[in-house]
């Protein structure tokens, strides 16, 4: 049975359901697995078109082996059945060329995040023990928090806050988390960017004191929804594995030709996945990080050095507006094997807001990903030329992709298909893509409110359709206002009001 370790300790194992239930490991560090299955190229081709839910199921099966076959399978249906608006559930559809889109926002609210969070509150519930309750915590760039409201939302025995910065989210997002009418819900909005948001979470996480309180006073436990949780990264590696099968039934690639895999980059997550199919033995040439004006990670995959010491910048992509990626703590033990240097990376960058890596880290590292990032201009640029070549609509975030795909295109004389994740629907950023579209600037101020942006988006590309989940928005009302400071006494004060109104449901 597949057992699991913290990046920062590889001699003390847990459980998958420990690990799922714990999200954080008690050191501070990752949840990895102690061992990563193969995928031979006989077993591959024996998956060459299988369903979406049947490579969920193969998948899940090599890291979830404590759950019965019967079991599994009916957890994936659920997650995977009458929520999605293709039967796919992540597409895949030709933009140009060599380049193929990965579209991720089939789901409830019109991202990647999706994917997980539709089967990982069902997974968390099987795993919790009767009588115990739990609280999730979460921290959102954008995405995040309403996928984790909408998959978690009157769950028994779990209540869920979410905490984004206040004014750094798209207005689309931000409504559709202010809107969300579960019973077991808060949102709250931070004074400060989501560096400082991830940070607040993590601190609260780590507090023994307030840790203990919930569980004496509220007989309740701390979990999270991030992508620091196995359970979020698990989901997100079939979709890179399910995409590739989609080329070799599409006769794009013959079966066996390698790709590349171009992921918008912000946490990390996504990428992780995408190098963990890699690492499995799915027949991956180069991963493409893509950072937009927030480029630490970009930046540390170029130089070795991991420098978070920066303001964050305002831009069109607002989910990947993030300095500080937690994935990269596991990308390095996975590159290095090294828990004791992981660990004093880890520890550097918390305390110091910088680490470098060694030449050899560093060599690894640029084997296998090849990482750039791009301006606001040339993402609402690359928004209008792919719009008017090819009559697609990209969001920002699939843009900054695209972009940062195009200048690499431009070292490389082979034709390397390229797998290009569309993380969100252009239709949350209704300001952005309007302004990209009629070539406005992107520090123009628009006068006009977000649902009249979205008409007149639609009237200049009325193929385009606006998501649904978006398209109602301006119908609901508004059941989440909470705020708080970045202070950690202040955000512990609201999630306990907040227990105790879920108390009274």
């Amino acid at each position: 049975m597949n057992s699991y370790h913290s990046t920062r300790n590889t001699g003390k194992f847990y459980s998958f359901s420990r690990v799922i239930l714990k999200g954080l490991a008690p050191d501070g560090g990752l949840f990895v697995p102690a061992k990563f299955p193969g995928i031979s190229p006989s077993i591959l081709i024996n998956l060459v078109g299988k369903s979406y839910k049947q490579v969920a199921f193969f998948i899940f099966r090599q890291f979830a082996q404590e759950f019965p076959d019967a079991e599994l399978s009916k957890i994936i249906s659920g997650s995977y059945t009458g929520n999605f608006d293709s039967e796919k559930i992540t597409p895949v559809v030709k933009l140009r060329d060599n380049q193929y889109l990965l579209e991720l926002w089939h789901g409830p609210t019109a991202a990647f995040k999706d994917v997980a969070l539709q089967i990982k509150p069902r997974l968390f519930s099987q795993c919790i023990k009767k009588g115990k309750k739990y609280l999730i915590l979460v921290a959102t760039s954008g995405d995040t928090g309403k996928a984790a409201l909408e998959g978690y939302k009157n769950k028994a025995g779990i209540s869920i806050v979410v905490f984004y910065p206040g004014g750094k989210v798209s207005k689309l997002q931000e409504l559709s988390m202010l809107t969300a009418d579960g019973k077991n819900l808060a949102v709250i909005a931070v004074k400060g960017n989501f560096d400082d948001t991830q940070r607040l979470v993590k601190d609260i996480f780590a507090d023994s004191g307030f840790n203990r309180k919930l569980k004496k006073d509220y007989k309740t436990y701390l979990s999270s929804a991030n992508s620091i949780n196995w359970c979020r990264i698990m989901p997100q590696i079939v979709y890179h594995l399910y995409g590739y099968l989609q080329l070799v039934e599409q006769k794009a690639i013959h079966f066996a030709d390698p790709i590349d895999i171009v992921v918008p980059t912000g946490n990390g997550g996504n990428i992780l996945a995408a190098f963990y199919a890699k690492k499995m033995g799915l027949p991956v040439r180069r991963l493409i990080c893509a950072s937009n004006a927030n480029n630490a990670v970009s930046r540390f995959l170029q130089s070795g050095i991991y420098d978070v010491r920066k303001k964050l910048i305002k831009t069109p992509s607002p989910s990947i507006n993030i300095l500080l990626a937690s994935n990269i703590e596991r990308i390095l033990f996975e590159i290095t094997g090294d828990s004791v240097r992981t660990r004093r990376w880890a520890e550097d960058l918390n305390e110091k807001g910088r680490f470098a890596v060694d030449k050899k880290t560093k060599e690894k590292l640029q084997a296998i990903f090849f990482s750039d990032s791009v301006s606001n201009g040339s993402t609402l640029k690359t928004i209008k030329k792919i719009f008017d070549k090819t009559g697609y609509l990209l969001d920002p975030h699939a843009a900054v992709a695209v972009a940062v795909a195009e200048k690499y295109m431009k070292n490389k004389s082979d034709s390397v298909p390229m797998l290009i994740s569309a993380t969100a629907h252009w239709s949350k950023f209704a300001g952005d893509v309007y302004k990209a579209l009629i070539a406005l600037p992107y520090k123009t101020e628009l006068k006009f409110d977000e649902f009249t942006l979205l008409n007149k988006i639609h009237s200049l590309a009325p193929d385009q359709e606006i998501h649904r989940s978006i398209r109602d928005l301006k119908n609901k009302k508004i059941r989440q206002a909470g705020q708080c400071p970045v202070d950690k006494a202040e955000a512990e004060n609201l999630i306990l009001t907040a227990l105790d109104r879920f108390r009274s449901y």
